[in-house]
Parts: C-alpha cells; structure tokens; sequence
C-alpha cells in the first residue's frame, strides 16, 4: 500500500511531471491491481489551504476540487493512534504537524510514504519512495 504525501498529491493533479519516475511506477502499479493509493485527510486540509492562500489554482471550485481528489484515493482519517504517534516522532524529524501526521498515518497503516519532502526522507521513520 502506498500513501501519498500532499505535494505528490497536488502533482498528481496538477502537473504530473513533476513526479519521480519510480513514484509515478508505484502509483501507476497500485491503481493497475485495483488498490487505490491513500491520502490522509491532514492533506486534503493542505490542499484548502493551499488554494485559500492562491498558492494553487485548480481549473474548478475548491470544493469541486476536493471531491475530485477525494473520489480517486482513499482518505484515512486521523486517528488516536496516528495523531499519538505523530507527537512521538523521535528527532531528527522536524517540527511540521502537517507532515508528522502524514508519516505517522504511514507508519501506523503500514504504507509506503511516497514523498518528495527531503526532510521526511532523511528522517528515517517509515518507508519512502522517491
């Protein structure tokens, strides 16, 4: 199972090219056999977010926008465990709730977190791809 992390999910909707050739692989694999990648709900709060402060602009409404994202993965909400975890996150991760929710939300679903994010990478708290 692969999880997005929130650029890769804005990428993806956005600008494609922008995605590693081995992410977009693993993406491309889990839709083949019918598993469709996850996203946490923490993302689609940055997505909101993103489009509030015009740092994206989708071609639709925001709301729109979200159910478009929200129909094609499948979203995990933010459970005790995760947001526990979260908090738990030894150094050297740093301090972006927004991204600790999203590694925790990998470590406790047991995804693989694809992430361009080198700061979450260099972590070493769960799984990545890029």
């Amino acid at each position: 199972m692969i999880l997005l992390d929130t650029q890769v999910l804005i990428w993806l909707a956005l600008a494609p090219e922008r995605i590693s050739p081995a992410a977009a692989a693993a993406i491309q694999q889990a839709v083949s056999i019918g598993e469709a990648p996850r996203i946490s709900a923490v993302s689609l709060y940055e997505v909101a977010n993103a489009i509030r402060r015009g740092r994206i602009q989708p071609a639709m409404p925001i709301r729109a926008f979200l159910d478009r994202l929200k129909s094609r993965f499948t979203v995990i909400s933010v459970s005790e465990t995760i947001a526990v975890c979260a908090g738990e996150l030894p150094e050297p991760f740093h301090g972006d709730p927004m991204d600790r929710m999203i590694a925790a939300t990998a470590i406790m679903e047991k995804c693989t977190l694809i992430t361009a994010d080198s700061k979450i990478r260099a972590a070493n708290v769960c799984k990545v791809l890029w």
